[in-house]
């Protein structure tokens, strides 16, 4: 099913929400020995109390400590584990370097009107219509506007 492009905008207002309750988590790094070591030592659980809590032995409750931090863990296995401690196990994607999807965008946006308009403005001087600076970069906002609202798929396009 293909979304409408006025439900897209719906869901990014409400995921830019819930980015903005999150993104303090996004610079909190990870415990060197990982989260689940960490949680479970800072709780005083022993591997064998913890593997008993699963139904596992000790060995798994390593390597399920050893698959977090090779990056390997599923988020079943990561969700039970906290689960047993008695936490909550959080899950998110955050963009990296914007603090919306909404600002992801107008970024990505921006990038492609200016190579856009770079490609018509060098056409345009050779045939001696150039244009100033700041009627350039009017065409550039307007047409970054302009992608971002289609959500054109060339945003993406490397």
């Amino acid at each position: 099913m293909k979304l409408s492009k006025k439900n897209i905008q719906t869901q990014q207002k409400i995921l830019d929400k819930k980015i903005k309750d999150l993104i303090l988590l996004k610079n909190i790094p990870r415990p060197r020995s990982g989260w689940l070591k960490a949680i479970r030592t800072g709780l005083g659980i022993s591997t064998r109390q913890m593997g008993e809590r699963l139904g596992v032995t000790h060995q798994v409750i390593l390597r399920m400590e050893k698959g977090e931090m090779e990056g390997s863990a599923t988020l079943e296995s990561l969700q039970k584990v906290a689960h047993a401690m008695d936490c909550k196990f959080i899950y998110a994607i955050l963009p990296a370097k914007h603090e919306s999807l909404n600002a992801l965008l107008e970024e990505k946006a921006l990038i492609l009107a200016k190579r856009i308009t770079k490609e018509v403005s060098h056409s345009m001087k050779m045939e001696g219509q150039g244009v100033d600076h700041q009627s350039m970069d009017d065409q550039i906002n307007q047409l970054a506007k302009e992608l971002k609202e289609a959500l054109d798929p060339r945003l993406w396009v490397v």
